[in-house]
């Protein structure tokens, strides 16, 4: 998964999100696996390859529920960005080598997987190992002694929304904006992690706006303030609105007559008064794009000051 993948390892390392993540989708929301009562395990195994050779395994995140100072539960988490019908293979051999482990061991405790798959193009690989080999002409009696095991994977981009309310982390920021897209309603829901957050969105979507924004939205929560993703989509569209402005302007100036060009520029004092864009940004704007000399930028910011406001502009404004 490149950059994915190590954004999304990252995110999923903090506990908060883990414990997220595995209340959500395993406990269907119960606030079960706590963040304080995990701790990090083994992300690394080792299996024989067909030249003999042993050859190193990787989980994304790994993590022990401790209970009373004793692993209860093993959880894994596996990122995916395409579809990998092997993958249940991988899978009987991450588990396989946590309870062979387990042999040689005090403590005995299961394992569970779960593959968070991020990619676009639906996913109709093999539930499970018996529809896996479902091609294989494996005699009735036979197949009963075949130890079966299932894939648990979830289409990240496809949540329905009942799922994504019991996220209570970070999570349900980055599961709502892949499932609602275009029609994405920011909700007033504080991002904790806005690093590890944005870089994900960042990631899974290629949009830059989201690492651009990082600096600024991390001074505001310094300063003591929330970040949501309200202030993150208003960037968005403040940053939309001026490239659109600029595009408008440098495309009115080249085709329009000079009748053309002068409500060109008086509907962007206009535009700009009401983002409440400063003096110095209008007049330089009108200089530079539409060529005005400064009196006469001046004289046009004046006039659409007093027709916004209906007042006269203050002196020092």
């Amino acid at each position: 998964m490149g950059q994915k993948d190590l954004a999304a390892k990252r995110f999923e390392r903090s506990p908060e999100v883990f414990a997220d993540i595995i209340n959500a989708l395993v406990f269907e929301g119960e606030k079960v696996v706590l963040p304080q009562d995990l701790q990090p395990a083994p992300t690394e195994s080792l299996y024989p390859a067909v030249s003999g050779k042993l050859h190193g395994q990787y989980n994304d995140v790994s993590k022990y529920e401790m209970q009373n100072g004793r692993i209860a539960i093993q959880y894994t988490l596996e990122n995916q960005s395409r579809p990998d019908y092997r993958i249940l293979l991988r899978k009987a051999g991450y588990e396989g080598a946590i309870y062979r482990q387990q042999y040689d061991g005090k403590d005995t405790y299961p394992a569970i997987t779960l593959v968070l798959y991020w990619g676009e193009p639906a996913w109709n690989s093999s539930p499970d190992l018996y529809k896996f080999f479902r091609r294989k002409k494996i005699h009735r009696l036979a197949r009963k002694y075949i130890d079966n095991v299932c894939l648990h994977m979830y289409s990240m981009r496809r949540l329905p929304q009942e799922v994504r309310r019991r996220f209570r982390s970070d999570m349900r920021v980055v599961a709502d904006y892949l499932a609602e897209g275009k029609g994405y309603e920011p909700a007033d829901q504080e991002i904790v992690d806005i690093d590890g957050t944005l870089r994900m969105l960042y990631a899974l979507t290629g949009d830059a706006d989201f690492i651009n924004n990082i600096g600024m939205m991390l001074e505001r929560q310094r300063r003591g303030g929330r970040v949501t993703m309200c202030e993150v989509v208003d960037k968005f569209v403040q940053r939309g609105r001026e490239q659109g402005i600029k595009e408008g302007i440098k495309e009115g100036w080249e085709k329009g007559t000079q009748e053309e060009k002068l409500r060109g520029a008086t509907a962007f004092v206009k535009e700009s008064v009401l983002q409440r864009q400063s003096r110095e940004y209008i007049k330089g704007m009108l200089q530079t794009c539409f060529q005005l000399k400064e009196e006469e930028a001046d004289n046009l910011y004046r006039e659409g000051y007093e027709r916004e406001y209906g007042t006269e502009i203050p002196v020092f404004t």
